[in-house]
């Protein structure tokens, strides 16, 4: 190889990868549209309050995993149910995370939910009450592994 071949090669290398970067990111080529999280992500900064949630406690703030119920829904019963055992599963980390039982009748939607707020008072994602707990505690635990707040 010579010189000028071994020149562009280099080049090549080094341009390559920028430019299959830059198709990607403008023209969405190749991006996976995977999601890490099973709840709705509420990522429009909405307050616990705004949504007639409780808030975390000023002096020691929790995570908190809110079930806001109605008497006709069956899988909120029976999330009801499990609430204490819901809260042991979560581990070691227990301790940075509350959890509560309001009735959806008092909240801003008024329909049957599971919703996770931040100790700063952030709601953060929402469930719907038929959804297998795990896949909440897999969320929470994923969120109390990132989240140094709380």
């Amino acid at each position: 190889m010579t010189g000028r071949q071994t020149f562009w090669v280099i080049w090549a290398m080094a341009i390559l990868p920028v430019a299959a970067s830059l198709i990607m990111y403008f023209g969405g080529v190749g991006v996976p549209e995977g999601r890490t999280h099973n709840g709705d992500l509420v990522a429009d900064g909405t307050q616990a309050g705004d949504l007639g949630l409780p808030s975390p406690d000023a002096e020691d703030p929790n995570w908190q995993v809110v079930l806001a119920s109605t008497a006709e829904c069956a899988p909120c019963g029976e999330f009801s149910k499990g609430l204490t055992n819901f809260h042991t599963a979560i581990g070691r980390e227990r301790g940075r995370v509350s959890v509560a039982e309001v009735d959806a009748q008092q909240t801003v939607p008024g329909t049957p939910a599971i919703w996770v707020i931040d100790p700063l008072g952030n709601v953060v994602l929402k469930f719907d009450p038929a959804v297998n707990p795990t896949l909440i505690l897999n969320d929470l635990k994923k969120l109390l592994r990132l989240s140094k707040v709380g």
